[in-house]
């Protein structure tokens, strides 16, 4: 029977010393459920109240976790594979005029919420307008080592990336920093461009997902994603400029390792093939990635 993780207990930082809400093994498939950033405070108009905005700017993006992977060891990966996300309620946004000179400071300027009916794979913008959902996750952490971090930030451990290849197909590979792995879920969109320069309707879901143990690579220091078509790796920093830069430095010795392939003609490649690209903007640490196609690199060395 699929165990599945509710959300009567989430987590509004990523820490080690939570409680865990269950467990699973490597190889195992679960479902975890996860709740719209705001927590759904804003799923109706009459829920935007000073009070609820208030809470709700100090505990953004509630997290399902946290889960336990049985083995996983300090110098550990998993590796969480996506199956499905089923969206289990209507895409939900605050509403800003938009119009500050500084797009950061649009975030500050709530007056009110909206909600976006989801039903046959669309979400219904107006009476003319419906846009395809491409559900993305936009919280999937491990626990850092010897820390708490709020469940809003992004770092080596994952979080809040928002990176729009975090969806149905791909598996994202984490550091294990502390015994069990502790894995988090949660800031489910229902589609969303790159950037998040402005708020992406916010939903809630059902994740069905899988992970499994392996052995982090000696030059692995930040998230990376496989798809069957791509790998990306993903890096915040203080400024875009250095995440993306470092991205494609991770992503070449990520190149260089499993495709056995001389460091200065891999380079030369990756500057040919691979993209640089934005993941987000809306909070203190920009987050970059840099991606390749598979097709575009030699084929596998035999193991």
């Amino acid at each position: 029977m699929t165990q599945v993780f509710g959300i009567n207990d989430l987590k509004y930082t990523y820490s080690s010393a939570h409680a865990p809400i269950g467990s699973v093994r490597s190889g195992e498939t679960f479902q975890v459920e996860t709740e719209d950033c705001f927590t759904n405070r804003f799923n109706d108009p009459s829920g935007f109240t000073a009070e609820n905005l208030s809470w709700v700017m100090d505990n953004l993006d509630g997290v399902t976790g946290p889960i336990v992977v049985d083995g996983a060891r300090p110098g550990d990966i998993v590796a969480i594979t996506i199956h499905e996300i089923d969206i289990t309620s209507d895409g939900i946004v605050a509403l800003s005029p938009c119009d500050l000179p500084s797009t950061s400071d649009w975030w500050g300027q709530w007056y009110a919420c909206e909600a976006f009916p989801i039903s046959n794979g669309l979400l219904r913008f107006s009476d003319k307008i419906s846009v395809p959902v491409i559900p993305v996750i936009g919280c999937i952490a491990t626990a850092p080592a010897r820390e708490t971090v709020l469940s809003k930030m992004q770092g080596r451990y994952g979080g809040n990336m928002d990176c729009n290849e975090v969806s149905v197909g791909a598996t994202i590979l984490l550091p294990v920093a502390v015994p069990g792995a502790y894995i988090y879920f949660g800031d489910a969109k229902a589609v969303m461009g790159d950037g998040e320069i402005v708020q992406a309707p916010e939903i809630s879901t059902r994740i069905t997902a899988s992970v499994e143990i392996r052995s982090r690579p000696i030059n692995m220091n930040w998230p990376r994603i496989e798809t069957l078509k791509s790998l990306i790796t993903v890096v915040s920093d203080r400024s875009l400029e250095n995440a993306v830069g470092i991205a494609f430095a991770q992503l070449l010795d990520w190149v260089v390792t499993d495709y056995e392939m001389e460091r200065e003609r891999a380079a030369l490649l990756l500057a040919m093939v691979s993209h640089t690209g934005i993941c987000q903007t809306a909070n203190s640490l920009p987050t970059g990635k840099c991606s390749v196609l598979r097709a575009s690199l030699p084929s596998l060395p035999r193991p």
